[in-house]
């Protein structure tokens, strides 16, 4: 009798097994087919999750597989024949691509970002036409924007710093549609553009203080000139690129920090492979830090302290010194 027990006890435990190791699959091909008709990751984890435990009531492990299969098989067909595209409903903030015409140290930018906020959801719109000279390029700012309960994700842009004062922001962000919103199941399942940000401080980054009330670290990279000009131009190019050939956001592939690093590696003289604070990029103040990148000569704890400037700029302060400001 006791072995008769033992024997069903290893079989019931067997069959569990086997049905859970055939519900992650399935549960990932659901999110992925969820994210292909718009619905979102939580809502279809919990159909696929209901749907599963009925099913696994009523159907063997080999009718299991089949199902498991066919899910993981649709999602596939769907992840590799659907494409990026520039022509779709896009949200305003991101409605237009910036082009750029280079000559010699005459760049010139179209669709440059300098919206006017008044919250996270009102502003008024301005897409503008700007030119810089390159020769007057004197800086470049690491600016990162944590967000989460521990700070270890976070969001990553350069600032150019031209001798007249004015600062040009690069983002590389998500495109999301109207009514659409950011979600890491939708940049790994490639229902997200990409797209490369340019636009004012007052703008990209009085946003994300003023209103989203974000922590914000402005971090001056201790780099030379030609350096500076050859990354803007690298950046330039790529967004350039995005007008006729548009790509997919990837949640871990192409995001704002690894799309930002991989065009550093190509012209820099030292490589940043993939690290710890590459993936947790609320941390890559420390590691720009420890190899030198940042221009100070105070230790970690304190450089930190001292570049963190959210708490400089208010909503009274004068978007013509709103730079000047953030720098004070």
């Amino acid at each position: 009798m006791n072995a008769s027990r033992g024997r069903g006890k290893r079989y019931w435990m067997r069959q569990s097994s086997a049905r859970a190791a055939l519900l992650l699959p399935f549960l990932a091909a659901a999110v992925f087919l969820g994210q292909f008709v718009g619905v979102g990751s939580n809502i279809s984890t919990s159909i696929a999750l209901l749907g599963w435990i009925a099913l696994a009531l009523k159907l063997s492990i080999a009718r299991l597989g089949t199902i498991a299969l066919a899910a993981v098989i649709l999602a596939t067909i769907g992840y590799v024949f659907h494409q990026p595209s520039n022509d779709r409903d896009w949200s305003p903030e991101i409605a237009r691509l910036p082009r750029f015409e280079i000559d010699e140290d005459r760049l010139r930018i179209e669709n440059l970002r300098d919206f006017q906020w008044e919250s996270t959801k009102q502003f008024e719109p301005s897409w503008r036409t700007a030119t810089y000279d390159l020769s007057q390029l004197a800086s470049v700012d690491a600016i990162v924007v944590p967000f989460g309960p521990k700070g270890l994700l976070a969001h990553v842009m350069l600032s150019f710093g031209f001798a007249d004062g004015r600062q040009l922001v690069v983002s590389v962000e998500s495109r999301p549609e109207i009514g659409e919103a950011y979600s890491l199941a939708g940049g790994a399942a490639r229902q997200l553009e990409l797209i490369y940000l340019f636009g004012t401080e007052p703008d990209l980054l009085g946003l994300r203080i003023l209103h989203r009330k974000n922590q914000l670290y402005l971090y001056p990279l201790d780099t030379d000139v030609p350096f500076a000009r050859n990354l803007l131009l690298e950046l330039c190019q790529a967004a350039n690129r995005l007008n006729d050939s548009p790509r997919f956001y990837a949640t871990l592939r192409r995001n704002c920090t690894t799309t930002l690093l991989r065009h550093i590696n190509r012209i820099g003289p030292e490589r940043i492979g993939v690290q710890k604070e590459t993936l947790l990029p609320g941390t890559i103040g420390e590691l720009l830090h420890r190899r030198g990148y940042i221009d100070t000569e105070l230790d970690w704890p304190a450089a930190k302290d001292r570049f963190r400037v959210d708490d400089n700029v208010s909503l009274a302060t004068d978007p013509s010194r709103f730079s000047e400001t953030l720098r004070e």
